[in-house]
């Protein structure tokens, strides 16, 4: 069978995993960093450090080629994994700019800090098609998530902040920069004034993706045990999957 590696800094990749694994049948081994997110408020060679550390976990499942499902790593150290493993990576990242280039007018990018201050998104979008692209650095929201806060008064705070550009200025797209902002789609929906494309690129992933294995193996790694998580992975994935805890890496 197919070994695919998949990792997140925290449950977030799991929207991604769940996708995947709902029509691309492989072995799929799921790390979390949970014990160390949020990512995006970290230093580049923080981040560069955790990354390697989880690639080195799954090296141990004889993967065939990873998909990172972290905007932040995907802009950071992507090719320096690339360039250690000498092995294939599929960036988040560059699945959202692909996913994006179908769609007419302007953007907002809704990502980390570290996401934002990369300008990954603006750069790349910009030069392959005419429009705008506004940042917006969803600081907050990764921890809230995390957290099991995926409704009420304090996470419509947030996102009445976050997309307070987009609400001004009507943008017709919104790019979800973080793969944990499936997990709240509808509730972003609800804090838009008006209509808006909500572009989630684990969709497109989970289209273009294509296996010829004929049954699953969908395994999940998370670094910190708690019932939130439980919860929200179980909530999440429609897929049966069987869940370790490592206790860190």
């Amino acid at each position: 069978m197919t070994n695919i590696g998949i990792f997140d800094s925290g449950l977030g990749g799991g929207a991604v995993l769940n996708e995947l694994a709902k029509k691309n049948k492989a072995n799929y081994f799921y790390l979390g960093d949970n014990l160390r997110v949020p990512y995006g408020n970290r230093s580049k060679a923080e981040i560069t450090s955790f990354a390697t550390d989880i690639v080195n976990f799954l090296e141990g499942y004889d993967i065939d080629y990873y998909i990172i499902a972290c905007n932040t790593i995907s802009v950071t150290c992507k090719d320096y994994l690339r360039g250690k493993y000498k092995k294939k990576f599929i960036t988040i990242a560059d699945m959202a700019v692909e996913a994006a280039c179908g769609f007419e007018g302007d953007f907002l990018a809704l990502g980390t800090k570290a996401t934002m201050e990369s300008h990954f998104y603006k750069s790349t979008l910009e030069s392959k098609k005419p429009c705008t692209v506004y940042e917006s650095k969803a600081i907050d929201l990764v921890n809230l998530i995390e957290s099991g806060v995926l409704e009420g008064e304090t996470l419509n705070e947030a996102l009445d902040e976050y997309l307070s550009t987009a609400n001004e200025k009507k943008l017709e797209n919104i790019v979800l920069a973080c793969t944990h902002y499936p997990i709240i789609k509808d509730e972003i929906k609800k804090r838009l004034t008006y209509q808006a494309n909500i572009i989630d690129p684990a969709l497109y992933l989970a289209e273009k993706l294509v296996t010829k294995d004929r049954e699953n193996g969908v395994n999940i790694f998370m670094t910190k045990e708690s019932q939130e998580t439980k919860d929200l992975i179980d909530k999440i994935m429609e897929v049966d999957y069987r869940l370790t805890f490592i206790g860190g890496l």
